[in-house]
């Protein structure tokens, strides 16, 4: 079973054609591409919808919330135009103080609720970002019992990560691991069952990349994690392709 990367952005890589071909010649062939806002959906349906390799997600990132909550019909319509759609995300809160500047967080949380009720209405699992925010994103998940999804790029302690796997979510693992000693601890003793591979490409790169191409990057934290976990990366690349095959239905 090759590899799968479990989040990515393929449509802001400068050449995803070349980029996909290198991964495949690594045994990475599969991609769920996650939405950040109504242009880029439509961009990503055009352009990789008929790709089977491709699986796409349709969202609000949390950094790109349009002004109005009565726009949500725009995702459900357009939920209803694609043929391939896996998840719904990505979504969620953000609550960093930085750049760029993040919605408020009433208006993050009217469209984060939105889109968990959506989930739930269409059977469908649910991308979240979480930044800064993970006690409001748990006090959400526990209001909407039924919804399950990951959690993208997880950088937090043991005790945070069982909390989310105990609502019945999963982790999804990037190159975080390679930078932050709790994060890799973690990852290192959550269920294996738990557990998805993301390179979050282009963006969320290792502090020291020992590949050109941001697709291979999940190389890179796979070996980490394996290493962490005392598995092989043969057995490693087996579990968190079969998780992301069941949570998404791939």
């Amino acid at each position: 079973m090759p590899w799968i990367d479990s989040h990515c952005h393929l449509d802001y890589l400068p050449d995803p054609p070349n980029a996909m071909a290198r991964a495949e010649e690594n045994d990475i062939r599969h991609w769920i591409l996650p939405g950040t806002d109504p242009s880029q959906w439509q961009r990503t349906q055009h352009r990789f919808e008929r790709d089977p390799r491709v699986h796409l997600a349709f969202g609000h990132h949390p950094w790109f919330l349009p002004e109005h909550d009565a726009e949500m019909g725009v995702l459900s319509r357009q939920l209803d135009d694609s043929t391939t759609v896996v998840a719904i995300g990505e979504t969620g809160l953000d609550y960093y103080n930085g750049q760029p500047k993040r919605p408020p967080a009433d208006h993050q949380e009217a469209w984060f609720e939105q889109h968990l009720r959506l989930a739930q209405d269409r059977n469908l699992p649910v991308i979240i970002h979480a930044v800064k925010a993970h006690d409001r994103v748990l006090h959400y998940l526990k209001q909407y019992p039924r919804v399950t999804g990951v959690i993208h790029a997880f950088s937090g302690p043991y005790e945070q990560a069982m909390a989310y796997i105990d609502k019945g979510w999963r982790l999804g693992c990037g190159s975080l691991i390679l930078k932050s000693g709790k994060t890799r601890d973690a990852f290192a003793r959550i269920p294996a069952d738990r557990l998805l591979l993301e390179t979050d490409a282009p963006d969320m790169r290792p502090k020291h990349p020992v590949h050109t191409i941001p697709l291979l990057d999940l190389l890179q934290t796979a070996d980490d994690l394996a290493e962490a976990r005392g598995v092989t990366t043969a057995d490693l690349m087996a579990q968190t392709s079969a998780n992301t095959r069941t949570l998404f239905g791939i």
